[in-house]
């Protein structure tokens, strides 16, 4: 999804206004980050997660929100998920937060992030997982919401399916987001109950 000029301000306006609910998800995040040398956020959207992390890299196909992201230092490139505009085995960290939704090819884009990494390489994926019960009510009210008309939520179990698929090992998984107040929120091991899951996964070797 391309956001217009006005809606990727409103995007921007919801962290602020729920800035409690965004640190809750920055950290579950950055608990399952560790050293890297080069990382880049795929649907780096306006900056805010990438920023977070000292993510110096990444791609975001609405210029609106480009902009934003290259205001905070980050290198964005246009480009989709599914189409990659990079050599193999170039990043030993790629984040992609909330954007498996709008994707119109998860399986292509997991391969490409799986393309792009290093041997040693992590990815660490965000969704909001629809099996939770906040889930429930996002998958029933996204028609009438401005940022999630048209998107397809995902499972928990479809994600590490889907990871597994494209030849990655799931390492570890943390959650978060238990209510929609906006005040800090636990982060808990495996996924399944808050709306806000997080896996990290590894290239898997070749044999």
């Amino acid at each position: 999804m391309v956001f217009s000029k006005d809606k990727a301000l409103r995007y921007e306006e919801w962290f602020v206004n729920n800035n409690h609910i965004f640190g809750s998800e920055v950290e579950t995040i950055r608990s399952l980050i560790t050293p890297y040398r080069k990382g880049i956020e795929i649907g780096v959207g306006t900056g805010l997660f990438a920023s977070s992390f000292g993510i110096l890299n990444g791609i975001e196909p609405c210029k609106y929100m480009a902009q934003k992201a290259i205001e905070r230092g980050i290198n964005v490139i246009n480009g989709y998920a599914e189409y990659l505009p990079f050599p193999d085995n170039n990043f030993d960290f790629v984040l992609m937060v909330t954007v498996d939704c709008f994707l119109s090819d998860l399986q292509k884009a997991f391969h490409e992030i799986n393309r792009i990494l290093m041997c040693e390489g992590f990815f660490i994926i965000a969704f909001l997982d629809k099996s939770t019960t906040l889930g429930n009510i996002y998958q029933e009210k996204k028609a009438s919401n401005e940022f999630y008309k048209g998107a397809n939520f995902h499972a928990g179990n479809e994600i590490k399916d889907m990871l597994l698929k494209t030849d990655f090992n799931i390492v570890d998984m943390k959650q978060t987001v238990f209510n929609l107040q906006n005040e800090p929120q636990l982060i808990k091991d495996n996924i399944g109950e808050g709306l806000f899951a997080v896996i990290r996964a590894e290239k898997r070797l070749s044999t």
